[in-house]
């Protein structure tokens, strides 16, 4: 399994992008500003895309990337995300009016994109990848996954907060190898990362104890200006953990090198 870090910011700047992860060839895990790494080849050779939830930065560059390739593209686009942000999608962005309606386009028998709503719980397989689809807490619906082949797994939270479910849920499969967790903030902004509902590196550390396991931890979604002091601190705060940058451009190969 070859998982490549298209998009892991917190924010934009001229050297990140918001959150976008390429599984081997075919298929996003979000489809923030990083997925604009993506070349035309392999922007055609997408066949599913899994959103984590309805936020600008996990989804803004799913309708360029239809558009860019709805006249080329041989097959429709499979999005799959809660009900929630399906139905957010369709009222406020594929609705005409912000963007042209990529369901019915080209045509409503053949349509550039299509929308499959998944659950908390569901356990599905897309090109030989299996995702079970977790519980996390932010502040609208959203789900985390756990990702897994027979060459390695790895669960990711999306944008997260102190919670129970996640880590109850993750707790009731195998132990995965690695662990990319939402951490945006610093402990001296607490009280807005609790209204925005992203960790800091103090709250994340409460809630790894609840994991039985003790995988490979990759931090995302550190803000762009402020990410050498956010590493700083949960380096710190997180010394059992070891804690990693997850890195636009990174490429992580399963089985998981001794140094990943």
């Amino acid at each position: 399994m070859k998982l490549t870090v298209l998009g892991a910011s917190g924010g934009i700047s001229p050297e990140t992008g918001t959150t976008s992860f390429l599984l081997g060839d075919s298929v996003l895990i979000d489809a923030g500003t990083g997925s604009s790494r993506l070349s035309q080849e392999q922007m055609l050779n997408i066949r599913y895309v899994l959103l984590t939830h309805s936020h600008l930065d996990h989804i803004c560059n799913l309708p360029f990337l239809l558009n860019t390739t709805i006249g080329e593209m041989k097959h429709t686009v499979e999005v799959f995300a809660l009900e929630h942000t399906i139905e957010a999608m369709k009222a406020h962005i594929f609705n005409g009016v912000i963007w042209p309606d990529f369901a019915k386009l080209p045509t409503p028998e053949n349509p550039a994109l299509r929308f499959n709503t998944i659950k908390v719980g569901d356990d599905f397989v897309l090109d030989d990848f299996r995702f079970q689809v977790l519980p996390a807490e932010h502040t609208v619906p959203t789900v985390g996954f756990r990702v897994s082949t027979g060459s390695g797994s790895f669960a990711f939270t999306g944008d997260c907060a102190k919670n129970d479910q996640f880590w109850h849920a993750l707790n009731q499969y195998d132990p995965v190898d690695l662990l990319i967790v939402d951490d945006q903030y610093l402990a001296c902004e607490s009280v807005i990362s609790k209204a925005a509902k992203h960790y800091y590196p103090e709250s994340l550390s409460e809630d790894l104890q609840k994991l039985e396991s003790h995988p490979k931890l990759y931090l995302t979604h550190l803000p762009p200006f402020k990410k050498n002091e956010v590493m700083s601190e949960a380096t710190k705060v997180l010394s059992d953990w070891h804690p990693k940058a997850l890195d636009e451009g990174m490429v992580i190969q399963f089985p998981l090198a001794s140094n990943a």
